[in-house]
């Protein structure tokens, strides 16, 4: 009745409100709007036994006697907005739309306590998600058979790691290219947090999320946990290696989890710091390094450090502390085929963006919502051969029957390059067989063959006593600091520079100052 009196602009009080009977009437005086229920044989239901909806109050009783509707009135008209965590329905939204549909005009307060309301009713309290943790893992492993969960806390209890790698990613890993991805963003919970993820490119060249965890903090103690239960999950492959930021935590756990598996830099984070770092010649130097990065030959790769050279020495000498295998695909000892940048984490940190504000187990949720979602989405859209070709002045040998070119795009992409698919026409030959398994229909569709089924509701979940009675407390010394959270890390070098974070004046419109200063 609430939610009706707000929709239809008038106020009413309560007369008489027991077990067996209610009974409203109007606030204005001699006003025969009335609304009266009893309950069905003393039971919790109640029938309509006589309700008036005409008013007969003046309109200045209706309009100027106005009080403003509670926070859980306003927040279950709005509730609908905050269901997806990536709708953003802000408090200035919250406050126009109740005064153009209703005539409410509220404060930045009164939305507030509205849009708190709401969020406390859809995820709970942070808190009481970290004790139902162990309940949502246990049914989590029970559900999907095969996969990996882990739970760390302190001797006193209180959470400290989570690890999760669901049983298809695992199975689907055999089909995909030994190269991994890994990257950390920070979390917006009230208990605060870092979110690792570790990903995979599937043959269709489609981001495969491998496994994810939420730790206190990018240390060397959290990605050394992190890096065993990934080498527990998925164990080691052949010619398998790391693509990364340069974390020195990742470093030093890589190093230590596997000591002989190779850890490969994102060569954009290289590039922002040599932008930081070196102030001539960006153009040319940003042409000429990508390209170096992604020759093929070393015959290319030392052309174009040689016009690095020319630039700005002291790149190159840059370039050769980090160490060339780090960044240089021709230099990589082992193959990282076309991944040279950690984009793929970065596109999944995107994707997970909102959802960071999600209490834990609501975020472990929705990661694995992801996970089923992509996978319907993906199922459903999976002799001697040696010739000479020429191209322009130039000779290539291309032997298809170990599908190699002397470019060297063939072995390393793993796909036939321009030269190879001249060779095949030439035969009148498919492409597809000379393509990385890597690539073909069959691995995608392994990739995914193992479905994610959704997990019962959580009345109807069977736990063993053990699982039942296990504590886990929110981390300790985590609580939200005084003043606005902080919603975005902090910005780059490169993009505080670029065009879209220019800081300008809303009234004349010139940089480098705000209308306030």
């Amino acid at each position: 009745m609430k939610h009706y009196s707000v929709m239809h602009k008038f106020q009413f009080r309560v007369k008489r409100s027991s077990a067996r009977s209610y009974w409203q009437i109007c606030v204005g005086e001699n006003c025969t709007w009335h609304f009266k229920a009893t309950s069905i044989n003393v039971s919790a239901m109640f029938k309509v036994r006589n309700f008036n909806n005409q008013h007969t109050c003046s309109l200045m009783d209706k309009t100027f006697i106005q009080r403003k509707p509670t926070a859980m009135v306003v927040g279950s008209m709005v509730i609908p907005k905050y269901c997806d965590p990536k709708t953003i329905y802000t408090l200035k939204d919250i406050q126009s739309d109740k005064l153009s549909e209703h005539g409410v005009n509220l404060t930045y307060m009164q939305a507030w306590r509205a849009k708190k309301k709401d969020l406390q009713f859809l995820r709970g309290h942070p808190a009481d998600s970290y004790s139902k943790l162990p309940s949502y893992l246990y049914i989590l492993k029970k559900t999907y058979p095969g996969s990996v969960v882990k739970l760390k806390k302190t001797d006193d209890d209180c959470f400290l790691y989570v690890f999760v790698a669901i049983c298809m990613s695992i199975s689907g890993w055999e089909y995909c290219r030994p190269v991994v991805v890994v990257d950390g963003t920070f979390l917006k919970l009230a208990y605060r947090g870092i979110m690792l993820t570790t990903s995979t490119m599937d043959a269709a060249c489609i981001i495969l999320p491998l496994a994810y965890a939420v730790v206190d903090s990018e240390n060397d103690a959290s990605w050394k946990w992190f890096f065993e239960k990934f080498k527990h999950a998925y164990g080691e492959r052949p010619n398998m290696c790391v693509v990364s930021n340069r974390n020195e935590s990742i470093l030093k756990a890589t190093s230590i989890v596997y000591p002989d598996m190779p850890h490969y830099s994102c060569m954009w984070h290289i590039w922002t710091n040599i932008r930081a770092k070196f102030k001539k010649g960006h153009l040319k130097l940003s042409e000429l390094y990508f390209a170096m990065a992604r020759s093929y030959t070393l015959d290319e790769f030392n052309e174009r450090m040689s016009n690095i050279e020319e630039i700005d020495p002291r790149v190159k000498e840059y370039l050769y502390d980090i160490s060339y295998h780090r960044w240089s695909r021709v230099h990589a000892t082992v193959n990282r085929t076309w991944t040279m940048t950690s984009n793929i984490a970065e596109s999944l940190n995107v994707v997970t963006k909102y959802a960071r504000e999600l209490p834990i187990v609501e975020l472990l949720e929705y990661m694995r919502t992801l996970l089923e979602r992509w996978k319907k989405e993906k199922l459903l859209k999976a002799k001697d051969y040696i010739h000479i070709v020429l191209d322009g002045l130039r000779r290539y040998i291309i032997c298809l029957e170990n599908k190699r070119c002397s470019c060297g795009q063939f072995q390393l992409d793993e796909l036939p390059c321009p030269h190879a698919l001249v060779a095949l026409r030439h035969r009148d030959e498919s492409f597809e067989q000379y393509c990385s398994p890597y690539y073909t229909r069959e691995n995608l569709l392994r990739s995914y063959e193992i479905p994610i089924n959704p997990l019962p509701n959580e009345s109807k979940w069977n736990l063993p006593q053990h699982i039942s009675n296990e504590v886990v407390n929110p981390p300790t010394g985590g609580k939200r600091q005084s003043g606005r959270p902080q919603k975005e890390r902090y910005k780059t070098y490169d993009e505080i520079n670029s065009k879209k974070y220019k800081v300008s004046c809303g009234n004349c419109g010139g940089e480098r100052h705000n209308k306030r200063s």
